[in-house]
This record gives C-alpha cells, sequence and structure tokens, in this order.
C-alpha cells in the first residue's frame, strides 16, 4: 500500500493537506452512508484510509517513505508515462487534470488539479477547472465559489467564471453579489453569447407589425421584465449548455 496514493496526495504533501485529504476522503466512505456489499466495500476503504493517515501523520514514518520516492510521482497514478515525473511542468499536471476530467474520472482529475494549483497557484484557469471538478462532484458549494473567485482575482476579464459566481451566489441567497458579478460579466463583453437575452417573440395574431393592438382591440400589458433568478437560469442554462 502506498499511502500517498491511498489518500490522494503528493509525497511533498504538507500535514495540513495530509489531513485535510483524510477527513474529505474519510466522509466520503464513512461506512454508515452505505448498506449491503457496498458497505463491506466502504468499510474495507475506510481502514484503508485509516491506516494510511495513521503512517503518514508520524513525522519519522513520512519522511522514511519520501526519502523512498526520489521522484515526484502523480497524486494519483493511473499508468506511468515515458517522461520522468520531474520534467512535468505544473500546465502538464493541469493538462492531465482536464483530460481526466473530461473521462468523467473525477476523482483522479481533482487530485491532479490540486497538484498543479500547489504547484503554481497564479493560474486563473487551474482554479477554474477546480471549481468546474467541484461542481461535477456536487460537494461544498462554497468550496466552489472559493474557486471561481480565486479565478476572477487572477484573471478579472474571466466572463464565465463571473457568470458562474453569479449564479452560485444567487443560489447562496447572496442576491448582492450575484448581481454584481452579472453586472460585471456585462460591462466587460457586454454582446457575450451567453449574455444575450432570447429575442422577444414576433406578434401574434390581432398585433401590428410594431406589436401595436388592431383597431378595437384593448392593448395588452407586457410582460414583465425577467428578475434576477430568472436571468441567471438562463445564463447557467447556456454556460452549461443545458439551455
Amino acid at each position: 500500500m502506498n499511502p500517498f496514493n491511498v489518500l490522494e496526495i503528493s509525497p511533498d504533501a504538507s500535514p495540513e493537506d495530509i489531513k485535510a485529504a483524510y477527513h474529505r476522503l474519510a466522509k466520503r466512505w464513512h461506512p454508515d452512508r452505505y448498506v449491503g456489499a457496498e458497505k463491506e466495500e466502504a468499510e474495507s476503504k475506510f481502514r484503508e484510509l485509516a491506516e494510511a493517515f495513521s503512517i503518514l501523520k508520524d513525522p519519522a514514518k513520512r519522511l522514511g517513505l519520501q526519502q523512498q520516492m526520489p521522484k515526484p510521482q502523480s497524486p494519483v497514478t493511473a499508468e506511468r508515462e515515458p517522461e520522468s515525473a520531474q520534467e512535468r511542468t505544473p500546465e502538464d499536471w493541469a493538462s492531465l487534470a482536464k483530460a481526466a476530467f473530461e473521462e468523467g474520472n473525477v476523482d483522479q482529475a481533482r487530485a491532479l488539479i490540486h497538484y498543479a494549483i500547489r504547484l503554481d497557484d497564479e493560474k486563473a484557469h487551474y482554479h477554474s477547472l477546480l471549481a468546474s471538478i467541484l461542481e461535477r462532484e456536487g460537494g461544498d458549494l462554497r468550496a466552489v465559489v472559493k474557486a471561481l473567485e480565486t479565478a476572477v482575482r487572477l484573471a478579472p476579464r474571466d466572463v464565465d467564471s463571473h457568470i458562474r459566481l453569479a449564479h452560485h451566489f444567487q443560489t447562496l441567497g447572496m442576491e448582492a453579489r450575484a448581481q454584481r458579478h452579472l453586472q460585471t460579466a456585462r460591462e466587460i463583453s457586454p454582446n457575450h453569447p451567453k449574455l444575450r437575452m432570447p429575442a422577444p417573440k414576433g406578434p401574434k395574431g390581432g398585433q401590428g407589425a410594431k406589436g401595436r393592438p388592431a383597431p378595437g382591440q384593448k392593448a395588452k400589458g407586457s410582460a414583465p421584465p425577467k428578475g434576477l433568478l430568472d436571468q441567471l437560469k438562463d445564463l447557467w442554462g447556456r454556460l452549461t449548455g443545458k439551455g
């Protein structure tokens, strides 16, 4: 058993990272969340996590293991690549994370992008990808927001991240922040495809070419403008391809 791989962390992980990884995975694999055959699998995984954490929280044991691993390894080693891990750049790790995410390997993608961010935390698209991974997992929404806020801090003109933040702040009930990010996105790119409101429907029946009622008919009240929630739902649909 390689305790670093069990906890999905790199060999140079700090004690804080080790503890955080253990608590995250222990919560996911806690046997009380499963029944039947899945419960047995969870119990086995839970014991493995506890054993790995017990080893790595001991500084002497951790140092001994690190000395046996002269070359850094991927947080999750699915298969060995021809080049040495030492030759990979943070961008290489991020590319591997993106590929894993696109293939549906969310756990591996998360571990890889965390490793890329550890090596270089000043790349906005690393944090944006982390947010996408966390969104797919459906976990803590505030962790998603934190990743996106870092992305827009590093790349203030990232329209997509502003739109995503607007949607998530609306979900969290923070309408003022949602409105601010939506407005920022519009100021940056007013003609951005995801910010375009649906075109109004053409005139019907007794309506004239400019929407005026035909003679003898009463004018109907125009539909009220969409509220922030409806706007964000439309934008989120376009952003995720579900609209």
